[in-house]
């Protein structure tokens, strides 16, 4: 059990390895403004919320874009505390969508979003969540940049893109999540991923299995995938044992079942499920068909490679992540609001946007340092 408010100054334990007092009471500073401005979290209003000091906003505007701490301690210790105060069912990994204006944001590009059934100006964030009994918390990004972003040097200079940052497909970005998550959780739940059109649900599936990680991950009905032995007709013959691989909508339609798992209940996901093979091998796993509405065709496909003992787990994680709304929280609290043009600075403010979301999930308080006005 843990206290309903604690309060947790960020210099104590989330920024204690920024080197200067000042540093971690502008953190402070940041963090209250962004819990207590209603509306686009501007710097001006951010700081307008929490002191009246005229130079505020240019100090956080220093704090965030300029200020040469690291965020990757910050969001370390902060998948520490979240997974403290609430077991983790699950690590998901989620695209994250955030329409811009113009082209000078870092990793601006034009990108077709099926959420939004049309193409929109945006950059794409890979988001890291904790998913427990309170939610997803945010613990962890990824900001996917384009060719054009790291191969053109006027680019890298303007938007401060760090020398060893190069191009990295959004599977390449997740997998590189997963890695640090797997770091720091001595016991690595599932992995969760959904792929949302942009992630390539192959090439993520692949690196996972390679690192022996557990995981489910969402796939498009156009999938190749062959039927295990155990879900069709006894084979006749050798040749039967290694079906052709055709697309998972099409196994799912023909030889689906519903899982041995404890139904769920009125108003939950329906489900239906068939063992399959994975992609380019012959590892067995079980396909998963998720529907919401009175539809032949299921709403999403899952995969996922736990095994027939944990397959209850995996179906109730499903049943969860279908409704899920990974990053919903964060754009409350201004993720989508940065209007700095840095590759530094974004990262910055979507470290301290988690921070934020997660005191506020987690029902505790931010405190200011001393003399933050």
């Amino acid at each position: 059990m843990y206290p309903a408010k604690e309060c947790v100054p960020p210099a104590h334990r989330l920024f204690a390895h920024l080197p200067r007092a000042d540093q971690r009471r502008w953190a402070g500073v940041y963090l209250k403004g962004l819990l207590a401005t209603q509306g686009k979290k501007s710097l001006r209003r951010i700081a307008a919320s929490v002191t009246p000091s005229p130079t505020a906003p240019q100090s956080l505007q220093q704090f965030v874009n300029d200020s040469a701490w690291q965020w990757r301690p910050v969001r370390a210790e902060l998948a520490r505390w979240a997974a403290e105060h609430t077991a983790a069912h699950a690590w998901t990994l989620s695209p994250v969508v955030i329409p811009k204006r113009g082209e000078l944001s870092v990793g601006v590009h034009r990108r077709f979003v099926p959420a939004f059934g049309r193409t929109v100006n945006c950059q794409l964030a890979l988001g890291a969540f904790l998913s427990g009994d309170l939610g997803d918390l945010a613990v962890d990004w990824q900001l996917y940049l384009p060719r054009r972003w790291t191969e053109d040097a006027r680019l890298r200079r303007q938007a401060r893109i760090p020398e060893a940052t190069g191009h990295a497909t959004a599977a390449e970005l997740c997998l590189a999540l997963a890695d640090r998550l797997a770091r720091i959780t001595p016991e690595m739940p599932p992995v969760v991923v959904h792929t949302d059109g942009h992630i390539d649900a192959a090439a993520v599936i692949e690196g996972l299995q390679a690192r022996g990680l557990d995981w489910i991950v969402a796939v498009p009905d156009t999938l190749p995938l062959s039927l295990a032995a155990s879900a069709g007709p006894h084979p006749a013959d050798a040749a039967a044992l290694h079906p052709a691989p055709e697309p998972a909508g099409d196994l799912l339609r023909r030889h689906a079942r519903p899982p041995t798992a404890t139904p769920l209940a009125p108003g939950q996901p329906r489900l239906r499920t068939t063992e399959v093979l994975l992609p380019a091998g012959t590892r067995p796993a079980l396909l998963v068909g998720v529907r919401t509405a009175s539809r032949l065709r299921p709403d999403r496909l899952w995969l996922t490679n736990l095994p027939p003992a944990r397959r209850d787990r995996a179906l109730a994680v499903i049943g969860s992540a279908t409704t899920a709304r990974a990053g919903v929280a964060e754009a409350e609290l201004g993720l989508h609001d940065f209007a700095g043009r840095s590759y530094p600075g974004w990262h910055r403010h979507a470290t301290l946007v988690s921070v934020a979301s997660a005191h506020r999930r987690l029902g505790h308080e931010v405190c200011l340092a001393p003399n933050s006005g």
